[in-house]
């Protein structure tokens, strides 16, 4: 944690993993270049749909917990971090499926193993969260239920 209750971001991990993300996709380009495997689209269709559908969730969490690290707001930020660490690893253990199978389902249990542990460490946070978006929620569906009935001044409900 930094001064003033902000939290650092972990640009060490994220340029790994991008580092590594290169790495791997320059290596299934040299393994399919030969011509004699097929495209990786045909014989693991549904592994390369995952990839590609995790690399866009990475860099979609990852820029979100950028602008939540500039907000200042540490609980969203940390669960953030934390899903977008989770998807940039999956995308690597996935390429790493894609190029040497056998392995690649060995660092698959190893990265569920890390989901169960990252997904316990954040269940007070998400705990919390959940528990502070359920009355604000229902505070804004009353709003819009007064709004819709046409009432644009607050009620008093049973007082």
């Amino acid at each position: 944690m930094e001064e003033g209750g902000r939290y650092k971001s972990p640009p060490a991990a994220h340029k790994c993993i991008f580092h590594l993300l290169n790495i791997l996709g320059v290596l299934l380009q040299v393994k399919h270049a030969t011509g004699n495997l097929p495209s990786p689209f045909v014989t693991d269709h549904n592994t390369v749909v995952m990839l590609i559908a995790v690399l866009l969730t990475y860099v979609g969490t990852l820029k979100t917990a950028n602008i939540l690290q500039a907000s200042n707001n540490t609980n969203i930020y940390e669960l953030m971090n934390n899903i977008s660490l989770l998807c940039g690893t999956l995308a690597l253990v996935l390429l790493v499926l894609l190029l040497v199978p056998a392995f690649g389902w060995f660092t698959l249990a190893c990265w569920a193993v890390y989901f169960v542990i990252i997904g316990t460490k954040s269940y007070q946070t998400l705990r919390t969260l959940c528990a502070d978006a359920v009355p604000y929620v229902r505070d804004k569906m009353k709003e819009l239920m007064r709004r819709l009935n046409g009432s644009e001044e607050p009620q008093n409900e049973g007082v």
